[in-house]
């Protein structure tokens, strides 16, 4: 059977390359250090509010995912990468940390909806048999955006000799490819619409009610697997 876009590995892979775009080119620009900026307080501030809010919002964001499907899910997390780095690319030149400091909890925010999102579909789509080779794809696409940001910002600023804040050109980069990742985001498939081979639709659990959401994480803090 040919490709198809509503196959499971066709929205695997697609998942695999927003994350390369998004996530991928955050971790290149993190592995720098200080996001790229000699002084680095703001950006550890910055990441203060991101972790925070990733720990606070990735506990809800199962509900927002059920209830808004994957496609708006991730496309908003991936809008949040990109702002994040447009804050950089802007505190480079008005040395104002407050949007910068903002933009990291927004992406805590937006991490949190496009993690939960992604694994939604690693577990849901492919079939028992296939997880662990769609999950090797995924992983080997995704990370392969870290290696891709890194040989970017390498190349780029490759004859600079003093110490400095990472050039414009490669922030530039790294939002033009964050906003390509967020714009495929609208191109996922709809959970309904995604089949197997043989024709057979992806189980979807029917989402329940927003109380009986809330009611369930909340008893998660009664196990004491969580505790």
């Amino acid at each position: 059977m040919g490709f198809r876009w509503n196959s499971p590995l066709a929205q695997v892979i697609a998942v695999g390359f927003i994350c390369f775009c998004c996530p991928g080119m955050f971790n290149a620009l993190n592995s720098m250090g200080g996001g790229g900026q000699v002084d680095s307080k703001v950006v550890q501030n910055a990441n203060v509010a991101l972790y925070t809010c990733f720990a606070i919002f990735g506990l809800f964001a199962g509900a927002i995912h059920n209830k808004l499907g994957p496609k708006w899910t991730i496309f908003i997390g991936c809008a949040a990468y990109a702002l994040y780095v447009g804050s950089l690319l802007s505190y480079n030149h008005t040395k104002k940390g407050a949007f910068t400091i903002v933009s990291g909890g927004l992406l805590g925010v937006g991490a949190g909806l496009l993690w939960t999102a992604q694994g939604a579909i690693m577990m849901a789509y492919p079939r028992e048999k296939d997880k662990g080779k769609f999950i090797g794809y995924f992983w080997a696409i995704f990370n392969a955006g870290a290696v891709l940001g890194s040989a970017i910002a390498f190349g780029i600023n490759f004859n600079v000799t003093e110490v400095q804040n990472l050039a414009d050109p490669t922030y530039i980069a790294f939002l033009c490819i964050m906003v390509a990742g967020t714009l495929i985001a609208l191109s996922l498939a709809p959970p309904g619409s995604v089949t197997h081979s043989n024709g057979d639709k992806i189980q979807i659990q029917k989402f329940p009610t927003w109380t009986g959401e809330i009611i369930a994480v909340m008893k998660l803090f009664l196990d004491w697997r969580m505790i």
